[in-house]
């Protein structure tokens, strides 16, 4: 164990306690911090100098590790379906916060739709093109006409 875990046992009497203890700390099946920190880490999470792929790739390992650690427990396959287009948007909302100010444009125009779009569509709307110094965005239509 090291020093940093074992110092926080150091009060406990008897093995049992401990492993208790360390369960309750570091277990995935009740870490609300863990939790906690990592959906700080995807809200809080920017695109800065970084291209979009970049920055994707650092929301997907986060939320990852989000669904390694959510034990979730549905009663019926309308209640599986209806959590996932949730946590999709969720995720949808999350690439929208940290997204650069250069495309303001295109994040209006998707928070405007009636529905919003899957994340994957999302993505591929800020795949870009630079035209004379300008950002192009393309399918920013996502399929609707």
């Amino acid at each position: 164990m090291i020093p940093e875990i074992s110092d926080t046992c150091v009060c406990f009497s008897t093995a049992n306690d401990i492993w208790d203890a360390l369960k309750q700390t570091y277990s995935k099946e009740s870490n609300v911090a863990q939790v906690y920190e990592i959906r700080l880490k995807a809200i809080s999470a920017k695109q800065g100098n970084r291209s979009i792929t970049e920055y994707v790739n650092e929301l997907k390992g986060l939320w990852q590790e989000l669904d390694h650690y959510r034990n979730i427990t549905t009663m019926c396959p309308n209640d599986v379906a209806t959590f996932k287009k949730l946590i999709e948007q969720d995720r949808v909302y999350d690439f929208l916060v940290g997204i650069n100010n250069d495309f303001d444009q295109a994040r209006i125009q998707i928070l405007g739709k009636e529905k919003l779009p899957t994340l994957n569509k999302v993505m591929s709307i800020y795949l870009l093109k630079k035209v004379g110094g300008k950002y192009c965005l393309n399918n920013l239509s996502m399929g609707q006409q």
